[in-house]
């Protein structure tokens, strides 16, 4: 996928095209689900703008892990 930039010099407007592997993207889209929004209002919905050009991370269901059973009764937890 390709990304466009803009220069953050206000004379004149650039685009520069960045191209990024499927799991540099979903990394991208990761690093900006947890991103802080930044404090000044002005630039409260630069992430969320971000987020629609990149789209939403792609989940990935894992199986957990077993839970464990211990027996806390020497310890006089009875559970």
């Amino acid at each position: 996928m390709v990304l466009p930039t803009i220069c953050l010099d206000t004379s004149y407007t650039c685009m520069k095209k960045f191209t990024f592997t499927d799991e540099e993207l979903q990394c991208i889209r990761v690093c900006l689900q947890n991103a802080p929004a930044p404090y000044h209002i002005s630039k409260k919905k630069i992430v969320s703008d971000l987020v629609v050009k990149v789209g939403e991370p792609i989940r990935e269901k894992h199986e957990g892990i077993a839970k464990v059973k211990y027996d806390l009764t020497p310890y006089g937890i009875y559970d």
